[in-house]
């Protein structure tokens, strides 16, 4: 029989300079881009107040990792929370049918109609193959 190899590790990302990943490497080239258009469009000073904020920003999305996850994906956890409302009120609707829900009529009694809804799904043989360890069956008996 052929062995196959199973992949492992693939959520580690492909390094592509020393410990720095693409994604980390394209995250930092936006620092660098602004920096350049901002060195020609403004004067220097003004140039160095702008770049150190999106510096600062872009190396926080690239390299920090809270919980073990990537700032991206905490980032966006807070933003879903944050604005997502808290309380949730449950509103009853009259014309709602349960999935439990059958005609019983006042012979029957619960049990027997449990034991139907049981044999119905096939959940019946399941459950007794769980209890008895497959060695004895229901079929068996009748």
């Amino acid at each position: 029989m052929k062995q196959f190899q199973v992949p492992q590790f693939i959520d580690v990302e492909d390094k592509i300079l020393g410990p720095i990943t693409m994604r980390q490497f394209f995250i930092m080239i936006i620092p660098l881009g602004t920096g350049i258009l901002l060195y020609f469009l403004l004067k220097f000073w003004l140039m160095i107040i702008i770049e150190i904020p999106i510096t600062i920003g872009c190396a926080v999305f690239a390299f920090y990792r809270p919980y073990g996850m990537r700032f991206s994906k905490f980032f966006s956890a807070f933003l879903s929370y944050s604005l997502k409302p808290r309380m949730f009120i449950w509103k009853h609707e009259e014309n709602e049918q349960s999935m439990f829900e059958t005609n019983v009529t006042s012979a029957e009694a619960p049990e027997t109609t449990k034991k139907a809804l049981l044999r119905a799904r096939g959940l019946h043989s399941k459950k007794s193959d769980v209890e008895t360890g497959s060695v004895y069956r229901e079929e068996e008996k009748a």
